[in-house]
Order: C-alpha cells, then sequence, then structure tokens
C-alpha cells in the first residue's frame, strides 16, 4: 500500500475531527503535497460555504487532495466577499443552512452578479424535503446533495459538473468562433466589392490592380475611378496593423478621398483634406495611414501625385531606369494640419507606374532575409518594355510567392500598375 492509500485509508476508519487537530504535516506530509500540486484538476477552483469545521476541512482536504484549488468560507457574508475578491471560482459547493443570510439567498444573490452568474453551485444539506430541494433549483443551484453524503459522491457530482461546463463553454467559442469566421467573410466581400475593376478599354492607358489580404480582411485598400469623362484617380492606401479595425478605417479613407477628388484641384489638396477629416480619430486609437494618390490627365499626357508616407511607389520612363517617388508628406494621422507637395509625371506610351503595399518588399523568405526594393526594380526593368500591366503585376506577385516559399504572408499585399498604351 503506498503512502496516499494509507492516507485516504486512515481518513475513512479516523474520526473526522480527531485527524483534523492533528499537525498538518502528520496527514498532509511535504510529499504528497507536492504531488497533489502536480494533479490535472488543478486548475480548477471550488468554493466551499459550510459553517461546519469539521465538514468543511473534511472538504476541502478531500478536494485539495484530488488536485482542486480550494477556497473556504464559514457564512454568507465571507463568501460574497470571497467572490468579490478572487477570481471567479469553477463551482461553489454551498450549505443551506448558514449563520446570517442561508444558501439559497447566497445563491440568489450569486446569480445576480455577472461575474458568477454562470457558475454551477451544489447545495449540500440535510435539508432533504422536496420543497427544500425545489427552492434550491428555482435559485439556480444545479445539485442537491444531501448530508450525511459518500465523499467518492460529491467527487463524482463535481468531475461531471465540471465536464459538462467545460463542453458548454467549448460549444459556445465554437460557435463564436465560427460567427466570427462568417462575419470576417462577408467583412472581406464587402472590402473587396469597394476595390473598383480597373475602367476597361480606358484610351492611353493600361491598368492591372489586386489585392491579397494576409487575414480575411486587410488594412490595404486600392482605388481607380475615372471622373469628368477622362480624369483617372488612383490610390493605394495602407493603415497600420492588419484585420477588421484596419479595414474600417481604409473604408473611411477610400470614402473621404472619393469625396475630396469631386471639389479639389490636386491630389495634395485631398491628402490634406482626408488627414484633417480623419487626424483626431487615428490619433485616439494610435493608428497612421501612408496614401499614394494620383491622377491622371490625358490631355496633358502627365500624371499628378502626391504621396503621404506611401513608400512603394516605383515609376519607369519609356526609356530609362526605374526609380522610387519619395514621399512628399507625412503619413495621415501624425500631424494634424500636414500640407503635402505635388508632383508631375509625364506618362505617355511605355511609361510605368508601380504602387504597392509594404507587403512586398517587406515579405521574409525562409531565411529570414527581406524581398527588398531592390528585386522589385530588378524585375520591373526586366519585365517592363515588352509586357503589358497585367503580365507585369502577374510577374510580382510570382516572383515575391516564389521568394516567400512556404512562409506565412505577415502583411497585406495591394498593387497597381499603369502603362501607358497611347
Amino acid at each position: 500500500m503506498n503512502q496516499i492509500q494509507q492516507i485516504n485509508t486512515q481518513w475513512a476508519v479516523a474520526p473526522a475531527l480527531e485527524v483534523l487537530e492533528a499537525p498538518q504535516e502528520a496527514i498532509f506530509p511535504k510529499a504528497l503535497q507536492e504531488q497533489v500540486q502536480c494533479q490535472p484538476q488543478a486548475a480548477k477552483h471550488i468554493l466551499i460555504v459550510e459553517d461546519d469545521v469539521s465538514l468543511r476541512e473534511w472538504i476541502e482536504f478531500e478536494l485539495t487532495f484530488a488536485g482542486y484549488q480550494v477556497t473556504t468560507a464559514a457564512d454568507g457574508l465571507s463568501a460574497l466577499a470571497a467572490l468579490q475578491s478572487m477570481p471567479t471560482p469553477d463551482l461553489i459547493l454551498l450549505d443551506v443552512q448558514l449563520p446570517g443570510m442561508n444558501g439559497f439567498e447566497i445563491c440568489n444573490t450569486i446569480q445576480q452578479w455577472p461575474e458568477t452568474a454562470g457558475v454551477p453551485v451544489i447545495f449540500l444539506t440535510a435539508r432533504g424535503a422536496l420543497e427544500d430541494k425545489l427552492q434550491g433549483f428555482a435559485v439556480g443551484g444545479v445539485d442537491y446533495l444531501t448530508k450525511p453524503f459518500k465523499m467518492a459522491e460529491l467527487k463524482a457530482r463535481i468531475q461531471a459538473l465540471l465536464r459538462s461546463r467545460e463542453r458548454q463553454r467549448t460549444q459556445l467559442l465554437k460557435e463564436a468562433a465560427q460567427h466570427l469566421d462568417e462575419e470576417m467573410a462577408e467583412a472581406a466581400l464587402i472590402q473587396k466589392a469597394l476595390m473598383s475593376r480597373p475602367p476597361a478599354n480606358l484610351p492611353g492607358l493600361d491598368i492591372y490592380a489586386t489585392c491579397r489580404p494576409a487575414k480575411a480582411v486587410g488594412g490595404d485598400i486600392y482605388d481607380i475611378y475615372v471622373q469628368s469623362g477622362s480624369h483617372l484617380h488612383l490610390t493605394v492606401a495602407d493603415v497600420s496593423g492588419k484585420g477588421l479595425a484596419a479595414a474600417l478605417i481604409t473604408a473611411q479613407v477610400r470614402t473621404i478621398l472619393r469625396e475630396a477628388t469631386r471639389t479639389l484641384a490636386s491630389p495634395a489638396a485631398a491628402l490634406a483634406h482626408v488627414n484633417a477629416r480623419l487626424y483626431e480619430d487615428l490619433a485616439a486609437i494610435g493608428k497612421f495611414v501612408t496614401i499614394f494618390a494620383g491622377t491622371y490627365v490625358p490631355s496633358e499626357c502627365s500624371l499628378r501625385y502626391a504621396n503621404a508616407g506611401h513608400s512603394v511607389a516605383i515609376y519607369r520612363p519609356s526609356e530609362g531606369p526605374p526609380r522610387i517617388l519619395e514621399p512628399t508628406g507625412m503619413p495621415l494621422g501624425i500631424l494634424q494640419d500636414t500640407q503635402y507637395e505635388e508632383a508631375v509625371l509625364p506618362f505617355a506610351r511605355g511609361d510605368l507606374l508601380v504602387v504597392c503595399s509594404d507587403g512586398f518588399p517587406e515579405a521574409f523568405n525562409p531565411a529570414g532575409n527581406m524581398f527588398g526594393y531592390g528585386r522589385l526594380l530588378r524585375i520591373l526593368d526586366d519585365v517592363a518594355p515588352e509586357h503589358t500591366a497585367a503580365e507585369i503585376g502577374a510577374a510580382l506577385l510570382e516572383e515575391v510567392s516564389a521568394f516567400m516559399g512556404h512562409c506565412e504572408q505577415s502583411d497585406d499585399q495591394t498593387l497597381i500598375v499603369i502603362k501607358g498604351a497611347g
């Protein structure tokens, strides 16, 4: 017979009070205490509310020995105070006949508190009449054990209730996750719909655009639309962070920027307007937005643009190497009264503009290396002269995917390619 079995045997035959009055080391040696701490149920927390000292300490010993974390209280007020000062327990063992508040009153109070409303309560009482049991269930109890009881039965009921609660919790989490997945899928469809298809058959331009979010929804967005029958407006925006919060901001940016370009003459003025509208909201949540905004003017064969901290905008003239277009102002949300400079690019047949998010140059391969700007420039220099905008975009996507290998995409990847075709 091992030491644990000996303890259990002694406990079964010894008078409760005699055992409880013995020194703790005699009935619960240090080695056994260490074993108890390793029991699989150690994370489960049980509150015992019982005014009978012998019974309370007996239950405490048995449950602690079984691996549960145990807190005790001798009356209702002490129990309620404990519940307000400690983490919510997984289960409560509650005597009915207590000094002051009785167990039914305590249970009714517990059910009114949001933090403890779902905690299962087992009543322990000598009152075994049917009306007592019905009252216990009416105030929120889930089980009712009449004294005297066998410890094995109490443990079995505790285990059954905890298993049931764990199954319920797992099911609720599963349903919540499924609901969230459905909501995110719907949000992804909405965000995709906001990114309009490039206009077809626009004289003088060949256009390609795509967005690959790292999650269901992302913090990148592009927008391409024609105004006044000829002017083409294009935008690539990248909100700091990813996920639903970033996606909500991109939708705001798109809406406000579209409104601004209808009334303001230049991309620079439009960006200043968007920053003024969104600065307080962005600053309050610690977000910022980089934006490249451009307007193609066919009568001038030119592209006017303003760059709010967007680092990945590359221009390649038909005769010459590609170059990175430097920002002409701060990202949105950094300074309240930011003004933006406007630049003009000649844009005729063979000229190329590629605007993408930092998910391209900052993509990592299995060795921990970044794709970088050098590879972007080299690819564009190689494929730009003889290929369409769609072919150039496909080449960039293929190259970055091959570079990443099996690495997970860690950031949104958004891309606009515009090539002069006139």
